[in-house]
């Protein structure tokens, strides 16, 4: 670690000493000679106009630029939404600065003529706008390529990006929806040469009210076309072929208008790609495996193993008129995965070491329909409607083989191997509406309802052969059939009433009624040593719970200056549970009201926040009857039934500039009762038996920080320096043969990563990251119980080249250092490289090689308690594959 810390410094050393720079600065008036904040003050360079840096004055106009290169002639830039542009054109001598002192702006006027003078960056209102004009990019760039080209954005090699430290939520085009469940299919798959302005701000949506915290709002980019455009249709295909019969295709159509967009999207594969992205390597320096975590969206999710995976969906926006927008999207997904997985560990009881072994298998095929609609009017100025249904339908089939035993270092104790299936149904309906409707300029009312609906029916089916060696009877088969019905819904409607009369002062009241009943209804059969198939209502566990919220509350929004900023209020609710315990005829009920305050300042960047909330029961504390079915496993009654109330304490500071970003939080969250679990384990026999139990409160605490430094050396190198660090502890209660104990989990994530990019052609970006795990048990002086620690190290470096003579390359390498076993560590090289060449139509061929060492491996090592576990999972292997990538883009412009 030392060595790779040592070599970054005297690279960057080296750079810095190597270039001359200087520094810039001044103060931006408007024509009154009155400061102007949030002017956008750049620097280009002369020669290309290229963005050499830019910021925002502040609050008294001022701006400052470091380490600006010297002996180049630059361009000083600055606009402001009340005030005409300003040019100058400047050198900075070598070693010194420049000191532009007072600057005025002549002010707009109403009937000026509009002078088609646009600035490569500028705040319109709440709105950072990039002019692409100023930004270059290679020929057949996407969008994602130009988005790393502006400066103030942070665009990762996994696709996410980051604006003030925060991640990007969501990705529009021309101000419509685009695929809005991942940002990567807009910004992967569209052509940077059809962008005109690049949008980033925080969405506020359509909303009337104040925003009092801007910083909680989500972050949206939007990307609007060049004006000249009529119709654009546009896509790509791809296909590839490989060895161990890998394969992948894929297709992306849009048809855009002025107010209709309509685009069709559709892949499949068998490398474990859940989405249409056609970037090679989807963990950032290689430091992960890529096949393990895809995108949470389209086509599932797969955290091990590996699957098929096909799509087919499109996107629909189309506008009637300036007041009605309509979003439609639909998907079918299909998955077909295979996972396995084996696994070992060691208990200890009574000084004696318990050793268990397991294998698992699983294959399963779903298929799933989704419809999202978004639908939003805005009937007059001071009031709009937005209705968004979702309707989504799935099932699944599987089936599944697994064997176990337990022994000791003298004796077996047991071992059992089985199959099983399943099959799941089920159809969710859900919707949110919102009316808000401004009465005047200081009083606004709105109403708001959800509704959620959802059903699921499941068949689960095991046949399962057990030996107990040291018991009376050893060997037992058991078939058994679980039959769940469970059906949920909620309601909720809430109403509010906004007060902006008081200057700096404003409030909020609402009034939230919310109901929900859920909970399963179980028909279980048996058939035990092949008896006879019965009826075993004793094992169905079938409850329904329902609650019933009633909640008033009110908050102020008090803001005495600009930098100064206090939200605080409480709220009154009222929770009222029932719960059926079918099985044992009993009714339970119970209604309490509870205070919940709340207290949130900010000062600047600094931000500081308590608050107290209310949830319901945690439904795994139910179990009617003793469930014993599995001769190994036993499950006592329990009915831990409680209301679960929290406190959050949050302590952040964020300060951010185009050259530096550094971010603290600090997070306190409190419960006052949770669930515990008590267990036993028969020394002779290996059976366990466990039972939920209510325990006491628990303290989890996290510390974050995120630190980047962007470092513009010349015109053809540009350099950043990333780390992230973290801590974070997790609490839990077991009871262990009767003994209690309280785990408090420690963990500490570092990661540090350097990134080099030369005329944004070639850039390489080495990474190190370093974990801590230590596992801490309030039992002392019992030797039954051992703390253990756990660590691993990665280092790796992840390297990009942009076409040279038409060849790209994306290469990840990474070093990871961790379990191979209970006791053993080992080193796995990771390597993961895809070579492209552009031919002269703009298309691509390629050749990928994945987990080209053949390491084939993912672990997992922990430990709980008195129990330290290994367990290893089913990966893709090595593979090579060639493919061709095709893209089209016909434009109708204007004339």
């Amino acid at each position: 670690m030392r060595i790779y810390l040592l070599l970054i410094l005297l690279l960057t050393t080296h750079i810095v000493i190597g270039q001359s720079k200087g520094k810039v600065f001044g103060t931006v008036l408007s024509q009154n000679a009155e400061p102007l904040e949030k002017a956008t003050v750049t620097v280009l360079n002369s020669k290309d106009s290229t963005v050499v840096s830019y910021l925002l004055t502040d609050a008294k106009g001022k701006f400052e630029f470091v380490k600006i290169p010297a002996e180049i002639p630059l361009i000083l830039f600055i606009s402001h939404i009340n005030a005409n542009p300003f040019r100058k054109e400047f050198m900075v001598p070598n070693g010194e600065h420049v000191d532009f002192a007072q600057l005025k702006l002549d002010a707009k006027s109403l009937d000026e003529v509009i002078v088609n003078i646009v600035p490569p960056v500028r705040m319109n209102k709440d709105t950072l706008e990039y002019n692409t004009n100023f930004f270059k990019t290679r020929p057949n760039a996407n969008v994602e390529e130009l988005l790393k080209e502006l400066p103030g954005l942070q665009v990762n090699m996994d696709g996410s990006i980051y604006y003030q430290g925060k991640e990007v939520s969501r990705v529009k085009v021309n101000d419509k929806d685009f695929f809005s469940s991942d940002v990567r299919i807009a910004t992967r798959n569209l052509d940077a040469s059809l962008i005109k302005t690049v949008q980033v701000y925080r969405d506020k949506g359509e909303t009337k009210k104040d925003i009092e915290d801007e910083d909680k709002l989500p972050i949206t980019i939007n990307l609007k076309f060049k004006k000249d455009f009529l119709k654009a249709s546009f896509g790509k295909l791809y296909g590839s072929v490989g060895t161990r019969s890998r394969y992948e295709a894929g297709g992306l159509f849009n048809t855009f208008k002025d107010t209709l967009q309509l685009s069709f999207i559709g892949f499949g594969n068998n490398i474990n790609r859940q989405s249409f992205d056609y970037n090679e390597l989807n963990q950032e320096a290689g430091l992960g495996r890529s096949e393990n975590y895809g995108f949470d969206n389209f086509g599932g999710r797969n955290y091990a193993g590996k699957a098929n995976d096909i799509g087919l969906g499109f996107n629909l926006n189309n506008d009637w008129g300036k007041k009605t927008k309509l979003n439609i999207m639909y998907m079918l997904k299909y998955n077909k995965a295979e996972n396995q997985n084996s696994g070992n560990q060691i208990a200890l009881f009574d000084q004696e070491k318990q050793y268990s072994e397991s294998n698992y298998e699983q294959e399963e095929k779903s298929v799933g329909h989704t419809i999202k609609t978004l639908l939003r009017h805005r009937m007059d100025t001071t009031a709009y409607f937005e209705f968004t249904p979702t309707l989504g339908i799935d099932s699944k089939s599987g089936s599944t083989f697994g064997m176990n035993r337990s022994y000791t270092e003298i004796k077996k104790l047991n071992d059992a191997i089985g199959t099983g299936g399943n099959k799941e149904n089920s159809l969710n309906y859900s919707h949110g509406f919102y009316i808000e409707k401004q009465l005047n300029k200081n009083h606004i009312v709105s109403f708001r309802n959800t509704i959620s609906i959802n059903t699921n029916e499941k068949t689960d089916t095991s046949d399962q052969q057990t030996n107990i060696y040291n018991a009376a009877k050893p060997k037992t088969s058991l078939w058994h059939k679980n039959l769940t019905d469970n059906n949920s819904n909620n309601l909720y409607f809430s109403a509010a009433y906004y007060n902006k009369i008081i200057k700096k002062l404003n409030f909020d009241y609402y009034f939230t009624y919310v109901t929900s009943q859920q909970g399963p209804r179980e028909s279980v059969y048996i058939n035990r040593d092949s008896t006879g198939q019965v009826h075993a209502s004793q094992y169905e566990n079938s409850y329904r719970y329902k609650y019933q919220d009633y909640i008033t509350g009110i908050v102020f929004y008090w803001r005495p200056t600009k930098d100064f900023n206090v939200k605080f209020g409480t709220a009154y609710q009222v929770k009222a549970n029932h719960v059926n315990l079918l099985k044992i005829n009993s009714l339970e009920k119970s209604s309490h009201g509870y205070w919940l305050p709340n207290i949130n300042i900010r000062y600047k960047d600094l931000n500081l926040g308590w608050s107290k909330d209310l949830e319901s029961p945690e439904l795994h504390g139910i179990q009617q009857l003793v469930m014993d079915l599995n001769p190994l496993y036993t499950r006592k009654t329990s009915f831990v039934f409680n209301n679960i109330e929290k406190q959050n304490v949050n302590i952040s500071y964020y300060k951010y500039t185009s050259k530096l970003q550094f971010n603290v939080n600090g997070t306190i969250n409190y419960v006052n009762n949770s669930i515990g679990n008590r267990s036993w384990r028969n020394i002779n026999t290996g059976q366990y038996t466990t039972q939920m139990f209510l325990a006491g409160s628990k303290y989890n605490y996290s510390f974050y920080t995120y630190f980047r430094y962007n470092l513009k050396a010349n015109q053809n190198w540009s350099f950043y320096l990333t780390q992230n660090n973290s801590v974070y502890t997790y609490e839990n209660y077991s009871t262990i043969n009767d003994v209690d104990n309280k785990s408090t989990n420690l963990g500490v994530n570092i990661s540090q990563q350097f990134s080099a990019t030369w005329k944004n052609l070639i850039t390489i970006s080495p990474k190190y990251t370093y974990s801590w795990n230590k596992n801490m048990n309030s039992v002392k002086d019992n030797t039954d119980f051992i703390e253990s620690t756990y660590m691993t190290h990665k280092i790796g470096a992840g390297l990009n080249i942009n076409p040279i003579h038409g060849f790209s390359l994306e290469s990840t390498y990474s070093l990871d250092n961790r379990a191979s076993g209970l006791n053993d560590r080992k080193n796995f090289h990771i390597l993961n490289m895809s070579l492209y060449y552009t031919l002269k139509n703009n298309s691509q061929v390629k050749l990928t090689g994945f987990d080209i060492l053949n390491q084939n491996t993912q672990n997992y090592w922990g430990s709980q308690g008195n129990t330290t576990y290994f367990g290893n999972s089913l990966t893709l292997k090595q593979y090579f594959m060639f493919g061709y990538i095709y893209k089209f883009n016909i434009v109708k412009t204007k004339k």
